[in-house]
């Protein structure tokens, strides 16, 4: 065959390139003979990394673990000093994990033979109904427990906070002599209302007042008000019995200034901290509590309380068991739900909520107490909240609203005075009114002689029957023609008086509008008295509502020629509400 020719060009071309390629291999080899290669990392490296303890972690437990069983799965690899489980109280909770404990063991090598063994050679449990799997053994995964590194803890930022919150209690503590249970959504409201009863107490130096702070409680949707008062069992009285609070708070607690350490969630804990109860009322006791009783020489009969509530009963039961170890003649107290004289009140003032709150909810003494024994009767000091809500009527929808009305009209007084007789008397308006509690209490308060109640909703019975009732069943843009054909309202010197609204509307500056267009069309009279509830139905927070609220107020004072006009947050105003109460020219 013909042999093959290359042109000079390519052969120079293919040189070229087995040289490069020959000089890259040489520089690869060089270089590779230079460089330290990496080992992968063999079991005695990885001990080196590692910080061993002889208190070990163990992950996947069962809801129903028991502390006995670690016990008995754990003991095999040594003597065990200490066992946490945390976890399993928070089954409930959404999003939860799976309960975990610590063990502690008296030596490293004890710990080291359980982090080394594997699952496999641990005894088994039976598997637990909340297990998601086919893993019957008692963990999932076992390493040494970390030590906290104590740098790290100082400049955390949640346990900074946490010691804020704690240093605050404390300081709280200190002069407080009255506790407040409080809706958290409400505590704004009852500060402002400490704030005005104060003030017009200012010449009783018995009744003062003042609000030393307030903390959110364990219990969801609860504060705890914290207050230090020259009377605090006549205050906590007068605040158990006021309708327009009954919604706001939920109890009151007498105390005594300082803090006790304990925690009534264990069972350790509960019973040192009874004893201590049990030595400090005794002690309280002999020193003059029974004052009133000494001609008789009575013992002091006291009914506990226990904030959280979920505690009294186990507490009760206790202090109940060191009164009976007691000679009946040498007891200086005894336990009584019903016939007794004092109350012996028990309050959770702080609980760690920081980072690690878990392993410290098994401390017995991780929690702060106040405490406090005062005079008290079943007729003051027990009082049923829904029937003063209601005052002691059926308790319907009329019942709460005319307390709203109620409330609304008392707060303004408070301010500017009573309201001027000309209302009494008048002729009011009643823009959705259904069920009638507004209508009713405009009856009843200012003896209006007619009130125009427009709703297109049905009345209620109790209020129809009312000859001042004039029901209007329609929409008041419809009702307000049909008014000035009606003799009393188109009469000279006629006209409405009493303009009050709680109506829900989309634009909640609707209100205004629709107040402005009867005074437009001629329906209110002159200097006419006006109740709106404002309702927003955007926002999530009191200063988003608050600004709208505001924005609609400034409008409203452009548009009109107003007087004495005040905004309200009111006790039975949702959290979205406000009240705007004054006169327009």
């Amino acid at each position: 065959s013909k042999p093959m020719t290359l042109n000079p060009m390519k052969l120079l071309l293919i040189s070229s390139l087995l040289c490069c390629h020959q000089l890259l291999v040489v520089v690869q080899s060089l270089a590779f003979s230079n460089k330290k290669v990496a080992s992968p990392l063999t079991a005695d490296d990885h001990d080196d990394v590692v910080v061993k303890s002889n208190r070990v972690f163990v992950a996947g437990i069962s809801q129903t673990c028991s502390e006995e069983t670690i016990h008995s799965t754990f003991s095999v690899f040594g003597t065990i000093a200490d066992i946490l489980i945390i976890g399993q109280d928070d089954a409930e909770r959404k999003n939860k994990r799976k309960p975990y404990c610590f063990v502690t063991f008296d030596d490293l090598s004890s710990a080291q033979r359980a982090v080394a063994s594997s699952s496999s050679s641990v005894p088994s449990s039976p598997p637990s109904n909340d297990d998601n799997n086919n893993n019957n053994s008692v963990y999932t995964q076992i390493q040494y427990s970390k030590p906290i590194d104590s740098t790290r803890r100082r400049s955390n930022q949640s346990r900074v906070e946490e010691a804020g919150k704690q240093s605050q209690i404390e300081a709280y503590t200190t002069e407080t002599n009255l506790i407040v249970q409080v809706q958290s959504t409400h505590v704004d409201r009852m500060v402002d209302y400490l704030h005005r009863w104060n003030d017009n107490e200012k010449g009783e130096q018995n009744n003062f007042c003042k609000v030393l702070g307030s903390a959110s409680a364990i219990s969801r949707n609860v504060s705890l008000l914290y207050l230090s008062c020259g009377n605090p069992i006549d205050l906590g009285r007068i605040l158990g019995v006021d309708p327009l609070l009954a919604r706001a708070i939920n109890k009151s607690y007498i105390v005594q200034p300082g803090l006790l350490r304990g925690n009534l969630s264990t069972e350790q804990g509960c019973s040192d901290f009874a004893k201590m109860l049990f030595g400090k009322v005794s002690s309280q006791t002999n020193n003059g509590l029974n004052d009133a009783n000494d001609e008789e020489e009575e013992p002091v009969v006291c009914r506990m309380q226990v904030f959280p509530p979920k505690y009294q009963s186990r507490l009760l039961q206790l202090v109940y068991d060191l009164v009976q170890e007691i000679d009946e003649e040498s007891r200086q107290f005894t336990i009584s739900p019903k016939r007794f004289t004092h109350m012996l009140s028990v309050v959770e003032a702080y609980q760690y909520k920081g980072k690690g709150w878990e392993e410290r909810q098994h401390d017995d003494n991780s929690k702060l107490y106040m405490v406090g024994i005062s005079p008290a009767s079943m007729d003051l000091d027990v009082v049923d909240t829904n029937n003063i809500i209601t005052g002691g009527s059926s308790g319907d929808d009329v019942s709460r609203a005319y307390y709203k009305l109620k409330e609304a009209i008392g707060m303004y007084e408070a301010i500017h005075g009573a309201l001027p007789q000309d209302l009494h008397g008048s002729l009011a308006l009643d823009c959705g009114s259904a069920p009638g509690g507004w209508t009713k209490y405009l009856i009843e308060h200012f003896g209006c002689k007619q009130v125009y109640s427009i709703d297109p909703g049905e009345l209620s019975p109790s209020v129809m029957k009312l000859k001042e009732t004039v029901h209007m069943q329609m929409k008041i843009q419809y009702a307000l023609p049909k008014l000035l054909e009606d003799e009393a309202v188109a009469s000279d010197g006629g006209g409405v008086k009493l303009w009050v609204s709680d109506m829900c509307l989309h634009n909640m500056a609707e209100q205004v509008e629709l107040l402005l267009l009867a005074k437009e069309e001629g329906v209110l009279a002159p200097n006419a008295f006006f109740v709106l509830t404002l309702k927003c139905v955007v926002g999530h927070s009191k200063l988003a509502y608050d600004a709208q609220v505001k924005k609609v107020v400034d409008k409203f004072f452009m548009d009109a020629n107003l007087d004495c006009v005040e905004t309200f947050h009111l006790f039975s105003n949702r959290s979205g509400e406000r009240t705007v109460i004054g006169y327009i020219k």
